[in-house]
């Protein structure tokens, strides 16, 4: 038998070969595709081996990268960035690049980052999270990679420690309460409790008399546990002792809720719902005569045409005590993950963002309050106004605990504290909530 190839027919010894048509001979179609793959290819293989060509001879960027994360936000970004871009134009051998991201995120999304070791080289933040940060283990103590005499140039105030470590490096008191006032509007700001809420009263105006006001006297974020700290403490309460148990469930936690609420309720001179952006654009579009807000908000204002002046939270005409916010600076933290060859550079950096030059430049574009000694003596500062009664907000002020406890306060503050502002519960009912909440968020996460 005889066995013919796949796709060849059987032909006989007198079949003329010239005229068969044997399928792995191309048709004149065939060919021309043929020859268009083949021009497409020998294309393709020239591109590419130009590309590798040409990366070969470009020069390899072997710059130092710096990355920062931070929260600074509108006019303070601005700055921070035009600082940066001066930075890197004078430093040939370095890129530093910044993100933004909001605080909570911020935070969050750097400790899992570092955990995992990633992450960027410095975080800007608030100095509460030293506390988390510290327990983390995700920044490296400063301690050995300044000099004291670096260290002495700054308050207290300028330098975040914890358990007797340096943990961060700040370059301004920049959390912080103030009550804000629309000059026109409410020209002057007052001292104690009594008279506050006899001038928000004159301030509360019902125009078209339906029984709503169309100017309330003021507003502020009363929702969020933050905001509610400095009648906290106006009434003698706090949220931790020295061990950092939570001390929430109190006679004075109690009082203070009960005051807010009648400043909605009793004298009406805060709206009936409030959250921070509502508050923001009632007191820039004048329909409120005050709120009480922190620096980071005070440029916008001005932006929004608002005439206003910052003034402390007025004092208890009984109890004696001021309306005390939490008071903290914001800083630079090094990542833990640093290799030791990058640390020369990462404190070069540093030493530029803290320095005297740079804080002067923030008080004078964006009214700053320094954490070096000698700028608290300068024109800029003892002359205005607005940076002196700031000073004075925070004299009276208490520092935010940076207890990495404080996380859990005020997570488990939030929800039944919201629940008393709804009315769901009792203002007594959501001090127990509150503390009961604590507690239970320190011991599930082994604090």
């Amino acid at each position: 038998m005889t066995h013919t190839p796949a796709g060849l027919s059987h032909v006989s010894g007198s079949t003329n070969l010239s005229s068969c048509r044997f399928p792995f001979t191309p048709s004149a179609p065939q060919r021309t595709l043929h020859a268009t793959r083949l021009t497409w290819l020998r294309a393709l293989f020239i591109t590419i081996f130009t590309l590798l060509i040409l990366a070969g001879c470009a020069p390899s960027d072997d710059r130092v990268r710096i990355r920062i994360w931070h929260e600074k936000r509108a006019a303070e970004r601005d700055l921070f960035e035009d600082a940066i871009a001066e930075y890197n134009r004078s430093h040939a051998g370095i890129v530093v690049e910044t993100l933004y991201r909001e605080t909570e995120e911020l935070r969050n999304l750097y400790v899992v980052a570092a955990v995992g070791g990633r992450g960027p080289d410095l975080i800007y933040s608030p100095a509460d999270n030293a506390g988390v940060f510290d327990l983390t283990d995700v920044v490296m103590p400063l301690d050995s990679l300044f000099t004291p005499a670096f260290f002495d140039g700054f308050m207290d105030a300028g330098l975040v420690r914890y358990e007797n470590r340096t943990m961060m490096i700040s370059d301004q008191v920049r959390t912080f309460l103030a009550f804000v006032h629309n000059r026109k509007l409410l020209p002057e700001a007052p001292q104690t409790i009594d008279q506050w809420i006899a001038a928000l009263q004159a301030a509360t105006i019902d125009i078209d008399g339906d029984g709503t006001p169309d100017q309330y006297g003021m507003t502020w974020n009363y929702r969020e546990p933050f905001f509610f700290i400095p009648f906290l403490s106006c009434f003698g309460g706090w949220v931790m002792d020295e061990a950092g148990n939570p001390t929430l469930d109190t006679p004075e936690t109690v009082r203070a809720i009960k005051f807010v609420i009648d400043l909605r309720d009793k004298y009406h001179v805060i709206p009936g719902e409030s959250d921070y952006e509502m508050a923001e654009a009632l007191f820039q579009e004048g329909r409120a005569a005050s709120i009480i807000n922190g620096p980071w908000a005070f440029a916008g204002y001005g932006n929004a045409g608002v005439d206003y002046g910052i003034a402390p939270l007025p004092q208890h005409h009984e109890t004696g005590n001021w309306c005390a916010p939490m008071v903290a600076t914001s800083g630079y933290a090094v990542n833990s993950n640093v290799p030791a060859d990058k640390l020369p550079h990462i404190r070069e950096l540093i030493e530029f963002l803290t320095s005297a030059e740079m804080q002067e430049r923030m008080i004078h574009e964006i009214e700053s309050i320094p954490v070096r000694e000698e700028l608290r003596d300068l024109p800029a500062v003892k002359n205005s106004e607005r940076l002196q009664s700031m000073i004075r907000q925070i004299e009276v002020g208490r520092p935010m605990p940076v207890e990495p406890q404080m996380r859990q306060i005020w997570d488990g503050m939030r929800g039944p504290y919201q629940l008393v502002m709804n009315g769901a519960v009792s203002p007594e009912e959501g001090a127990r909530m509150m503390q009961q909440e604590v507690k239970k968020r320190i011991a599930d996460t082994f604090l």
